[in-house]
């Protein structure tokens, strides 16, 4: 996935680049004719086509023989900026050569002057966009988390190839040492590789790396199914591991230079995140601002009804365990928590959910919220930070998480989504916690953004018709 990840990356900052030069181009030509003192100014359309693609076509091979689209560049940010500064220096120095040459005279100085500041402004910006996107703080909520299991000098190997390797954002959480308890600067052991289990809980992981060597005796397939049953991602430097069977799906991967054997923990490759994240920034936005528009008037009928806050708020389990606050418009009274405990015994769902049809902690505004779904349009909010996706699995309280068996785990191995299988399916009329769990298996393993696109449509069908809204 990393050479996806970057393959992915660098067409995306070609687009962008290009399209910085084009839209610059477009924007220093209006500038100078609104700046320049001189209305009959104008420059030949062909001949300002002909330099916005020479200046395009020469920026983007400047900025590869910089190393911008290499797969090791990430360099601190005023490094870049160095580099961005020689780089338009040297587009502009060729263009103005090349005009040289044609012996083109209508040319503006002025234009060329605001057309270099602008692609300067714009190429910056989407070097600032990747070096947020790439170097982000260790703590932020969509950075890959990823644990070492080796000895010292396999983990340090991994652990500097990690630094150089660039992907959508990781972070390394420490290392769990097969043999003698070891340190390397930058990365904490968190103890032994037995104690893996519970660890990759405690620290919300969501990659192992096994960097184990040839000569020392080690279970690969215990620790595989336990990835593979909570559905995370591993993967295995070669020479010490040859798995005999094909049960685990293994693929070829590489960490910088150091080749891989990967197993992933879900269906979805770089490219079908990418094109995930973009229908979640889409369908995100578009939800935000028919949230504002509907703002009012629903917090005012849920105030006339009962004292409280707008949005009810609750912490919920993201992917591989990460806690977030997800929001929703308030449907019940402000002492609904309190009261669920007394209404435990009239439960309807079999498992770790709560589910009762005439709910008496429902008020009637919050009835007709949840019937027509107007309640879960404050998670839109959601999606637009990362924490949920546009359609995911069913996002579970920290309580039903807490009394998962190993194998329900697996649910969490992606975001949870606004909608999802088991809103299409009727969720009203699911009555078990095992076809939750088996719907957001479905949806894991079947993944196809095709089919994400069907579900959006379906959840709009289900609102409208109203079947199967509780």
């Amino acid at each position: 996935m990393y050479k996806e990840q970057v393959y992915v990356t660098t067409n995306v900052a070609l687009v962008m680049d290009g399209i910085v030069v084009i839209l610059a181009g477009y924007a220093a030509y209006y500038l100078r004719w609104l700046l320049g003192g001189d209305a009959e100014w104008a420059l030949d359309g062909g001949m300002f086509i002909s330099i916005v693609m020479s200046l395009m076509f020469v920026n983007c091979y400047v900025l590869g023989q910089l190393g911008f689209y290499a797969s090791d560049f990430n360099p601190p940010f005023w490094a870049a900026l160095r580099k961005v500064t020689l780089a338009v220096a040297i587009d502009f120095s060729l263009v103005t050569m090349g005009l040289f040459f044609i012996k083109e005279e209508s040319l503006s100085r002025m234009f060329l002057g605001i057309y270099a500041a602008l692609v300067f402004m714009g190429l910056m910006f989407v070097r600032a966009l990747f070096y947020y996107f790439f170097r982000r703080s260790a703590d932020a909520y969509g950075l890959r988390r990823i644990l070492l299991v080796g000895s010292s000098d396999r983990v340090e190997a991994v652990f500097k190839a990690f630094q150089r390797q660039k992907s959508w954002g990781h972070t390394l959480v420490g290392s769990l040492a097969v043999g003698p308890l070891f340190q390397i600067e930058g990365l904490p052991c968190l103890g032994s590789a037995e104690d893996m289990a519970h660890i990759i809980l405690e620290n919300d992981v969501d990659e192992v790396v096994f960097t184990v060597p040839g000569n020392v005796p080690f279970d690969f397939p215990m620790y595989l199914d336990i990835c593979k049953e909570t559905g995370l991602t591993c993967r295995i430097v070669p020479a010490m591991f040859a798995p005999d069977d094909g049960r685990w799906g293994l693929q070829v991967d590489s960490i910088d230079n150091i080749p891989a054997l990967s197993l992933y923990g879900t269906t979805i490759n770089a490219s079908g995140l990418f094109y995930k994240r973009l229908l979640d920034l889409a369908g995100g936005a578009l939800g935000f601002v028919l949230l504002c528009i509907m703002y009012v008037p629903i917090a005012l009928a849920i105030k006339l009804e009962s004292p409280g806050p707008v949005l009810f708020s609750q912490v919920r389990v993201g992917q591989n365990n990460r806690k977030f606050r997800l929001h929703k418009f308030r449907s019940m009274y402000i002492d609904a928590e309190e009261r669920k405990k007394e209404l435990m015994d009239k439960n309807e769902m079999e498992g770790h959910m709560f589910k009762m049809k005439d709910d008496p902690r429902v008020t009637r505004v919050g009835r007709f919220l949840r019937k027509t779904s107007l309640d879960e349009f404050p998670q839109f909010i959601n999606v637009i930070r990362g924490e949920m996706s546009l359609v995911g699995t069913r996002p579970p309280t920290v309580d039903e998480v807490s009394h998962y068996a190993k194998a329900e785990r697996r649910r969490i191995s992606m975001k949870p989504g606004v909608t999802g299988l088991w809103q299409v399916s009727g969720r009203s009329e699911i009555n078990d916690f095992a076809d939750v769990v088996r719907l957001d298996l479905e949806y894991i393993d079947g993944w196809r953004f095709i089919h994400d696109i069907r579900i959006v449509f379906k959840t709009i069908w289900v609102i409208f018709t109203k079947h199967g809204a509780s």
